[in-house]
């Protein structure tokens, strides 16, 4: 069969697992994926991940199992999350010691249950975060564009410029060099943040900015869930409605999915919350359209 002939990848983007190893399992069998050679895998399809694959949810080692699993084989892609983020930066300083890699992986409650479900083998719960760090913050492709939390094209411009692509050594320390371009910009794409640097705090020792989440697609058709912090509405250089979709999770949305935009869909209805883990079903070429997400 020629490149011409072969058919076209179907992309199934999912939402933040947080977790929800059953909620990932019936979403994948609902997908029509089959397990096959110990990975979950269906002919010409690709799952992409959102990100936000840990934390919240009861059994976040066996999400990240099954996931690497489906990257490796090739039937998935994944791009971080702000969760996954944040476990990187608590414990990259560490991975030489595993006694100080378990308690820095354990500053975040949720994270015990990683260091319980590998506490006879560590060394694999590290190889699974050394792993992560090799994942792309974003990707952008002619078929889709995929980001955890906002797609803001300055802030991925000043990424690529920097060559900071995922969170390895160089990434996570421009991560670390706080209010700079790189750190901004890392904060608006993986976290969905903004950040305002009033005078009253231009000396102060500790956080020099006020942060807050930004509401940034260009359609009001999303209802967050109120357990989440509130957003603020700012209009950024966001995606061109002739440029190719753009898939985000990150904000806990509640109600009947539906599209943001001529080409934005979001793909994250609280299943950290007991919501439903869903995915959107995109063919390349195909306009966005509510009755392509599977619920």
């Amino acid at each position: 069969m020629t490149n011409a002939q072969t058919p076209a990848t179907t992309y199934d983007i999912v939402g933040d697992v947080h977790g929800h190893y059953d909620k990932l399992i019936s979403l994948l069998k609902k997908l029509g994926y089959e397990k096959q050679e110990g990975v979950w895998q269906k002919s010409n399809h690709l799952v992409v991940f959102v990100g936000d694959l840990i934390d919240k949810g009861p059994n976040a080692a066996a999400v990240l199992t099954t996931v690497r699993k489906m990257v490796d084989a090739g039937s998935a892609m994944l791009v971080v999350g702000n969760h996954e983020l944040n476990w990187i930066h608590d414990a990259a300083d560490h991975t030489g010691d595993v006694i100080a890699f378990l308690d820095a992986t354990e500053k975040h409650h949720s994270r015990v249950q990683l260091t319980e479900a590998f506490k006879y083998d560590p060394n694999r719960l590290i190889n699974l975060f050394e792993w992560l760090r090799d994942q792309p913050i974003y990707i952008d492709e002619p078929e889709l564009r995929v980001v955890h939390a906002c797609w803001d094209e300055e802030a991925i411009a000043c990424l690529k410029k920097a060559g900071i692509t995922r969170l390895d050594h160089k990434g996570l320390a421009a991560y670390r060099d706080t209010y700079s371009d790189s750190h901004l910009a890392l904060d608006r794409v993986v976290a969905g943040c903004a950040h305002q640097f009033p005078s009253s705090l231009a000396h102060n020792p500790g956080f020099r900015s006020k942060r807050f989440r930004i509401q940034w697609w260009p359609e009001d058709r999303a209802e967050i869930n109120p357990i989440e912090s509130n957003l603020v509405p700012v209009q950024i250089l966001g995606p061109k409605p002739d440029s190719a979709p753009v898939f985000f999770g990150h904000y806990a949305m509640i109600g009947e999915p539906d599209t943001l935009g001529i080409n934005v869909a979001g793909v994250d209805y609280s299943a950290a919350y007991g919501g439903k883990l869903i995915a959107y079903r995109h063919t390349t070429g195909q306009p966005l359209a509510r009755k392509h997400f599977v619920t």
